[in-house]
């Protein structure tokens, strides 16, 4: 791809984009360089195969992070806890899911003390950059770094905060601006009257899409939510809407295309 219009389709047709790559989904990197690419154990230097391309003028990096702030697509971690573009034909999906997970029931179930915290103070500021958020919480010190960062990747992983690069940081700081999931998409998720097994089961069929082939074993190592989605596996191959073939599931598209 060279433009990023051609970007924008691209995460809006696939509904779900990794970002990296690296796992089942399409990864943004593999559609730039338009071959396969994954995360190296090289670490940052694997990341010369596409740091110097240019789209539109711009850096990858510079188009990742104009992706992020998009009002019609976000970066969260709900998939595999990796950095993931969300379209927002998705969002209503997503919603019915977050909107469980924020129930004051569930959150005490599946969130530590210090997410909450994070969560809580996050919801009362409206936007916060990292750095104001460890120091409004009292976490600067160097032994919280594991446990902080840790913290907002599993509140990612449930879709309950959204964070976007700050596109105009201070000298040598990169520190992501966070908002809850109701403030990010407000504008733009629009409405969806799903139960949240619904909900469960529509957005495993989209993922499935992106990926076009999976493996079952895998798919409990996809979402945090993972022991609730068993059930809506199984009624999905009952009904046809994703195909099995031995250990791999098959999204029905591959169907579609070849009747």
């Amino acid at each position: 791809m060279k433009t990023q219009v051609e970007i924008f389709e691209f995460i809006h047709d696939r509904g779900l984009v990794s970002a990296l790559g690296g796992n089942e989904l399409p990864s943004f990197i593999s559609a730039v360089l338009g071959k396969p690419w994954k995360p190296s154990s090289k670490g940052f230097t694997g990341w010369m195969d596409w740091w110097s391309i240019k789209i539109s003028g711009q850096s990858v990096a510079h188009v990742s992070q104009d992706i992020e702030g998009r009002k019609d697509i976000l970066a969260n971690r709900i998939f595999r806890r990796t950095k993931t573009f969300v379209s927002n034909k998705l969002w209503p999906i997503v919603d019915t899911i977050v909107k469980h997970h924020q129930d004051p029931a569930v959150k005490q179930q599946i969130l530590s003390d210090i997410e909450l915290k994070i969560l809580e103070a996050i919801e009362r500021e409206g936007s916060i950059r990292t750095d104001r958020l460890r120091k409004k919480l009292k976490l600067e010190a160097k032994e919280n770094n594991s446990r902080f960062h840790r913290s907002l990747t599993n509140l990612e992983s449930y879709g309950l905060i959204v964070g976007v690069e700050d596109p105009h940081p201070e000298k040598h700081l990169h520190a992501n601006i966070w908002q809850t999931w109701d403030t990010r998409t407000h504008e733009s998720r629009g409405r969806a009257s799903l139960s949240y097994s619904e909900a469960l089961a529509k957005l495993l069929v989209k993922t499935i899409d992106a990926s076009i082939l999976v493996r079952e074993d895998q798919i409990p190592q996809w979402f945090k939510w993972n022991s609730d989605i068993r059930a809506a596996k199984d009624q999905l191959i009952l009904d046809g809407a994703i195909l099995k073939s031995g250990q791999y599931l098959v999204s029905s598209r591959v169907r579609d295309v070849n009747s």
